[in-house]
């Protein structure tokens, strides 16, 4: 019996000055190797870290897949205000001094992009594979190769930025409480806008044999996922039914 890891998620920031002027990349990943082991036999820790000064060799570096490392072939570009990219790189120096064997490559990740400033990433908690926890972070996936594109695109995004509509809100939150497992369907959703930001109501659909207290979980993870899809999300209330209640 093999292990199978069902994807792997690496992280990459900039490091800037105070100022804001950009000085190189800084790269890297908790990775498990040895995904071909006995089911019995531990996973280890391998948690690295490197850096670069170009767009081009940050893509080549983390695409190219080497005999210690996979390649990976999708980013989520998250926008940061007030970057602080001393923290990060402080976490990732006791990550990688650190020797726990039991390895949460999710975790880490989640906490270095959390140092160097990025809100609302949902806890890796309960996912059972990376892919899952990727999926269900905000942003739009897109092939590492167009890494360059893409940030230019936001870069034009953000100079044409305009207002999003309730009924996109809607869309988007019932698209992001869809992925949340083991939620069946999505019923009625209510957004509508409050001084503050947004009031979000929202009915999910479980196996009507679920246990209540499992069933509460499943709604506290639809609402860390709802709220991380917009930090103006500022009063939010999920319910779940029964499946065949929902409608």
């Amino acid at each position: 019996m093999a292990t199978t890891r069902l994807g792997d998620v690496g992280w990459a920031f900039e490091n800037v000055d105070a100022q804001g002027k950009f000085y190189c990349f800084h790269y890297g990943a908790t990775d498990v190797p040895g995904t071909n082991q006995p089911a019995m036999v531990p996973a280890q820790r391998s948690f690295w870290t490197e850096k670069c000064f170009t767009l081009p060799e940050l893509t080549k570096a983390m695409s190219t897949k080497r005999p210690d490392r996979p390649g990976y072939d999708e980013v989520k570009v998250f926008p940061v205000l007030d970057a602080n990219p001393d923290a990060a790189l402080q976490l990732a120096q006791r990550l990688a001094e650190a020797r726990n064997n039991s390895p949460d490559p999710l975790e880490e990740t989640r906490q270095v992009l959390t140092a160097y400033g990025v809100k609302g990433l949902i806890p890796s908690r309960s996912f059972s594979a990376p892919f899952l926890w990727y999926n269900i972070l905000p942003g739009r996936s897109v092939s590492i190769r167009r890494l360059s594109i893409h940030l230019f695109e936001m870069k034009a995004d953000a100079n044409t930025e305009r207002p999003i509509s309730l009924e996109e809100m809607e869309m988007e939150i019932r698209r992001v409480a869809e992925r949340v497992s083991p939620v069946r369907s999505v019923g009625e959703c209510f957004v509508t806008r409050v001084p503050s930001g947004f009031l979000v109501a929202i009915n999910i659909a479980v196996d009507p044999q679920m246990p209540v207290v499992e069933g509460r979980r499943v709604a506290d993870r639809v609402a860390e996922a709802v709220r991380a899809l917009n930090p103006n999300i500022r009063h939010l209330f999920v319910q779940v039914l029964p499946d065949e209640k929902l409608f």
